[in-house]
């Protein structure tokens, strides 16, 4: 019987139990290898193998007993890492000297080979750019981040070795970079078919990183055969593999993540506009571009984005999107129960205009719904009014106000219709905007006495002393959603915590600082205080003292708390307390009703769509005056045209004004001196000609922007005459 056939029911039996002179031959020529590579190296600068000499984080110069030793212990592992078994890789230097190489020779095929070899090939592609654990111990250090949240990466030789191909200016090396990119991308897809856990959490993440900082990925020629199929996998990574990419890129300097946006923004653009549908490819884009955008905002939160190195949420809105695609099939397919894809569900990626026609729909949709139950009740009790109609007058405008708005709360979503009683004119539009600028300037009077105004600060805080209803406060709650839904733009200055506070985000000492600097200010110098002793430099307790109708007053921040001094071990306590009541305790009560009016009427999913600063800017208007928009927009009848005379001098005259005077002929012409979400530039503006008695006064149709303007013949003349008219605009005059 032959030696190598298997017995019954036994097994093919190990060649070195038959042979044991193969088995130590094969043993001994491992501690062998395993001796040279640790004596020796492989010869390769910056081996990642750390049983390697050539390994900037191995072992070191070993002597021979010690390498012999360890030579043995390795060669008797299950399994083995020697140096000419393991996948090519690269790093900045040999990049450089194969550049250099190539340059000198004229021959670029030996740095095409390599180049090749490690991105057509993941383990290659993951194992190359690493930083030694020196370097990588001095990068968590200077981002103050543990280990675990580095990639492990050296990003600057990533984005170096790009630019040094790139500069190299040879089309046959950047042909062999992307043909191997897309020979890597077309196997991971694959794999990706086969199994949808295709990359595990670790290293196997690292060549996506790597891959996103192709700068070529900017180029339209390489959208379909590598951008495609590389968006196309990070989006459906493993939840795990996306959190870690997530933590990685949030420690990118801007400048390399702009680049990552600008590639994901031009593909998406690029890919709607000419397929002019949302298929596959634009949704890899934007879940893609979303994971840069959690990026983006972790690192703002961990304060990694200084003032001279921004990218604001500004970045990620799509032109493309916000101006080609229907919303209102986009919101259908948001309310959808099928799962359906819907930019409403990444609303990082919509302007502020957009998000407030969602709102808008979202009213709509509410106000069917009610109006078919309406229809039935009309059976019964009459018709319903599509509007909702108040009725005020103007020496009781806060109290005729409150009652119609608390008896009519079912219609607080429908289009707003004012009249004040006693005075003709239909409202279509303007008298809405004079309502609001009358209620909100008596609200807001201190005098009232719901508010306080800082002068220096000029905004307007909830007065804790306050002992008025809180249905009054409420009802402004109530006005806010009521003129979003109308889209009125409201003079409302409040600090940027009342915004937060309305989307129930958290407050800290940062949001302090900036909504009350002084304040803010001291407690951060209390914190940095290095001295030696805190409780007798400050003489601080845990109270606040506060003047409230000419008397002092206190408040315990914890109990007892007049006799617990602050000390270096309990400030960052009495600071994060302080904060705390300053801005939500102290103003609860005040808070809670205006929230709670709010949300009757902006509550639900449409809210989160926002963020506080998008919400600000809807409520309040765009903080640029631009009227150089406002002039290549405006549209001119009557005989004005752009040219005419009287035109050139009107905006001479306009641009020449001081800031307070263009908020009020803002205010003249179109009955508010708020800007629209998206500029002067978005506003539907006319000038008319309105005869050539230059005595006349101009005159304006302020529900339909439209300005009646006399022909005037010189500049002073109109100068002088738009400063009348403007000088007293309250009240609505039918022309």
């Amino acid at each position: 019987m032959d030696v190598d056939m298997e017995p019954a029911g036994g097994s093919v039996a190990d060649a070195s139990e038959l042979n044991p002179d193969d088995g130590f031959r094969r043993g001994s020529e491992l501690v062998k290898r395993y001796f040279m590579q640790l004596t020796q190296g492989c010869g390769r600068k910056g081996c990642p193998n750390r049983n390697c000499l050539n390994c900037p984080d191995g072992r070191g110069h070993l002597d021979p007993t010690a390498a012999a030793l360890l030579s043995l212990e390795l060669a008797q592992g299950s399994s083995h890492q020697l140096c000419e078994d393991e996948p090519p890789f690269l790093h900045l230097e040999m990049v450089q000297e194969l550049i250099t190489a190539a340059e000198r020779t004229g021959d670029t095929k030996p740095f095409m080979k390599e180049v090749a070899a490690v991105f057509s090939n993941s383990e290659a592609l993951n194992h190359s750019f690493l930083q030694s654990d020196a370097q990588l111990q001095q990068t968590a250090e200077k981002l103050c981040v543990p280990l675990s949240e580095l990639s492990g990466l050296d990003t600057v030789a990533v984005v170096e070795t790009y630019r040094a191909l790139l500069r190299l200016q040879s089309v046959e090396v950047l042909n062999a970079l992307m043909n191997a990119t897309e020979s890597l991308l077309c196997k991971l897809q694959v794999a990706q078919l086969a199994q949808p856990s295709f990359v595990s959490e670790g290293s196997a993440v690292r060549q996506f990183f790597i891959l996103l900082h192709n700068p070529l990925l900017l180029e339209p020629q390489y959208h379909k055969q590598v951008l495609l199929p590389l968006l196309s996998l990070i989006a459906v990574l493993p939840q795990p593999c996306t959190a870690q990419l997530v933590r990685w890129l949030s420690v990118l300097p801007a400048e390399q993540m702009q680049q990552m946006v600008s590639v994901c923004q031009q593909f998406v653009t690029v890919r709607l506009y000419h397929t002019q549908r949302i298929d596959d490819a634009v949704i890899a884009g934007t879940r893609v571009l979303g994971q840069l955008y959690e990026a983006n905002e972790h690192a703002l939160e961990c304060g990694r984005r200084s003032g001279k190195d921004p990218l604001d949420y500004h970045a990620f809105y799509n032109d493309a999107v916000n101006q080609e695609v229907n919303l209102k099939e986009d919101y259908r397919r948001w309310k959808s129960d099928r799962n359906e894809f819907s930019f409403c569900k990444h609303p990082f990626i919509l302007e502020p205009s957009s998000k407030s026609r969602v709102l808008m729909y979202d009213a709509t949709a509410q106000m069917t719904h009610e109006f078919e139950g309406a229809i039935l009740r009309s059976l019964f009790v009459g018709a319903t009014s599509p509007y909702l109609v108040v009725k005020v007058r103007r020496s009781h405008l806060i109290n005729d106000t409150l009652l119609q708005m608390s008896l009519r709360k079912e219609d607080l979503k429908k289009p707003l219709k004012v009249q004040f009683i006693g005075e003709e004119g239909i409202d279509e539009g303007g008298v809405q905007k004079e309502f609001f600028q009358l209620i909100m300037s008596q609200i807001f009077d201190v005098n009232y006495g719901m508010f306080t105004y800082d002068e220096d600060l000029r905004v307007y805080w909830f007065n804790r002393s306050s002992f008025e209803n809180e249905r009054e406060f409420e009802l402004i709650g109530i006005l806010l959603g009521v003129a979003i839904y109308n889209g009125v733009i409201l003079d409302v200055r409040f600090p940027h915590v009342v915004y937060k506070k309305l989307m129930r985000q958290s407050l800290t000492l940062a949001d302090l600082k900036r909504a009350f600097p002084g304040i803010g200010s001291n407690m951060q110098q209390l914190l940095d205080y290095e001295g030696p002793d805190v409780e007798s430099t400050f003489s601080l307790c845990m109270q606040v003292c506060y003047e409230q109708f000419g008397e002092k007053c206190t408040h315990d921040l914890l109990p007892g708390g007049a006799d617990v001094s602050v000390t270096s071990e309990n400030r960052a306590q009495y600071v994060e307390l302080y904060t705390r009541y300053l801005l939500e305790d102290s103003i609860e009560r005040q808070f809670s009703a205006f929230m709670r009016g709010f949300h009757s009427v902006c509550g639900g999913d449409c809210l989160q769509l926002f963020r506080w600063e998008e919400l600000e800017l809807l409520i309040c208007g765009s903080p640029v005056l631009d009227f150089e928009a406002l002039e290549r927009v405006t549209q001119y009848d009557d005989g004005y045209s752009r040219d005419h005379p009287t035109i050139m001098l009107l905006w001479q005259a306009i641009h020449g004004l001081p800031l307070e005077l263009k908020k009020k002929f803002l205010f003249f012409s179109t009955g508010s001196d708020r800007v629209p979400i998206k500029g002067l530039g978005n506003l539907n503006f006319v000038i008319s000609r309105n005869g050539t008695d230059e005595e006349r006064l101009p005159s304006a149709h302020t529900c339909f922007n439209h300005l009646l303007l006399p022909e005037y013949k010189s500049k002073e003349k109109l100068l002088q005459q738009l400063l009348k008219a403007v000088s007293d605009t309250e009240g609505f005059h039918i022309i």
